[in-house]
């Protein structure tokens, strides 16, 4: 015990003068410095983090409730725009085909107001609309392209519970169903702008068949073909240049309808 008090001492005499001859004042910068550090890491920690994290909860709760606005009032004004038509359909039912178009423009990145143009033209909102040439409804698809498409694309419906391997044709009565009739036409509508990569001519195919489109294109040489201008028009018949007239114009009311005022607009523009 008493070695290790001697050693206690010597230590403890050792320390002593190490410190005595520690001049404080030349570490006293550094002592500020690392205390300065220590604060802000400590306030940093407790404070800022926690402020910064706050402000991104708030600035992302604020997106998503202008997202949620942007929503309401698009399917709100498509809605307003189906409604001032004698569709046929109940109220629910319009406010049904009225999501059914926001979300499908949403999802395949269409715009709706152009969607509306060719309903607009095509039935004049009419569900129960049939042509002398047998296409039906909202969209005017024939039972014979319905098939084709809901095969091609695998369309479903909640409604309707159908085996298309066993069908040679859609029955009429499915295409009088809003939803399925738009999700057939929207789809067909989008296949064709992704075909000819214009408007005009998709607009051309959907009203005459891709089949005619085809061959007055190729008829009209590559030249033709390539150009997107006014001097396009020429290759269309007054009938078939009318119906693009019509989209077109009911296209920029719509547009106009649906997104002016709108707190967040979405679209696409479409190449003529």
């Amino acid at each position: 015990m008493k070695k290790i008090k001697k050693v206690l001492v010597k230590l403890r005499i050792f320390f002593e003068k190490l410190i005595s001859k520690i001049q404080f004042k030349y570490f006293l910068p550094y002592f500020l410095l690392a205390s300065i550090a220590i604060f802000m890491a400590v306030s940093s920690y407790y404070y800022v983090i926690p402020m910064y994290h706050g402000y991104l909860r708030e600035q992302r709760e604020i997106k998503s409730l202008k997202n949620k606005i942007r929503i309401d009032y698009e399917k709100v004004s498509i809605f307003k725009i189906i409604a001032s038509f004698n569709s046929g359909l109940s109220g629910v039912k319009e406010k049904k085909v009225a999501n059914l178009i926001f979300n499908m423009g949403e999802r395949y990145k269409i715009n709706p107001a152009l969607i509306l143009a060719v309903i607009r033209v095509e039935s004049s909102f009419n569900n129960f609309s049939y042509s002398d040439k047998g296409a039906v409804g909202l969209m005017q698809i024939r039972p014979v392209t319905g098939l084709y498409l809901i095969k091609k694309y695998g369309i479903k419906s909640k409604k309707f519970n159908y085996n298309v391997k066993y069908m040679e044709y859609l029955p009429v009565n499915y295409l009088y169903n809003p939803s399925l009739n738009i999700k057939i036409g929207v789809r067909y509508l989008l296949s064709l702008l992704y075909e000819f990569k214009n408007l005009k001519f998709a607009l051309f195919a959907y009203n005459a068949g891709p089949t005619l489109a085809h061959r007055t294109l190729n008829s009209a040489g590559k030249s033709a073909r390539l150009s997107y201008s006014e001097s396009t028009n020429r290759l269309f018949s007054d009938f078939y240049y009318g119906y693009y007239k019509r989209v077109k114009k009911y296209f920029a009311i719509y547009n106009k309808d649906i997104f002016t005022g709108n707190p967040a607009t979405i679209g696409n523009a479409y190449s003529e």
